[in-house]
């Protein structure tokens, strides 16, 4: 289905399911991180653990491209990787105040729901993209609700790029996976996304075996 503005109409069928858990009053909503933003968080709701979080110089084999973080209650850490031809980013942040007690599922297909209209609006806003939804789903990987999403976005005299998001969460945050390649296409991608989420996972587990570093989980809001 290709979008392109006037948007149309949101898939039917896959989102439906994202959507679904996601009915009632909305609860507050996540900026865009690309501008830096802060994350709403009332006074009530506990900070994020992000400080203890370790990242491979290499992973699903692409080499390190740099780390950016912003620090304090609101804040968030982003990892970078990067090859000849795929980029893939690692984010992760807190929960916004008043999402500790949802189900996981309404957590991440809600958020799921935000990153893709971002993803929608950037097309719309601007005056030669196009946008095609190639696959969504929501799905558990490795006991951890995770939601996916593929895209191909087409630019006039330019290769398509192929476009995914992976998107679950860790005690009291989301883990955000976006990879891009014009080589690669979203299958592939998201094959790569899902090792890069397994090294990580396992990654922070030897580092709590080992006992530095150790993760734990943010205390229940009052």
């Amino acid at each position: 289905m290709l979008l392109k503005p006037p948007v149309a109409p949101l898939l039917a069928l896959s989102l439906a399911l994202l959507l679904a858990a996601c009915q009632g009053p909305a609860p507050a909503t996540l900026p865009n991180l690309q501008a830096g933003g802060t994350l709403p968080r009332p006074a009530n709701a506990a900070p994020a653990q992000l400080d203890g979080y370790q990242m491979p110089a290499r992973l699903a084999g692409l080499e390190g491209d740099g780390a950016i973080s912003r620090p304090g209650e609101d804040g968030w850490r982003q990892w970078r990787f990067a090859d000849a031809d795929t980029r893939l980013k690692v984010t992760l942040y807190g929960l916004p105040g008043g999402w500790q007690d949802l189900s996981a599922t309404r957590i991440v297909s809600g958020h799921y729901g935000q990153l893709r209209q971002q993803r929608v609006n950037r097309v719309y806003n601007s005056r030669d993209q196009s946008i095609r939804v190639v696959g969504e789903r929501l799905f558990d990987l490795e006991g951890h609700v995770t939601a996916s999403g593929a895209w191909l976005i087409n630019r006039p005299g330019q290769r398509p790029l192929h476009e995914t998001l992976l998107l679950t969460t860790g005690p009291g945050h989301f883990i955000r996976l976006e990879a891009a390649s014009r080589q690669r296409d979203t299958t592939a991608l998201l094959r790569l996304s899902k090792r890069a989420l397994a090294e990580f996972r396992a990654g922070q587990r030897r580092v709590e075996d080992s006992g530095a570093g150790k993760m734990e989980a943010p205390p229940a809001a009052k």
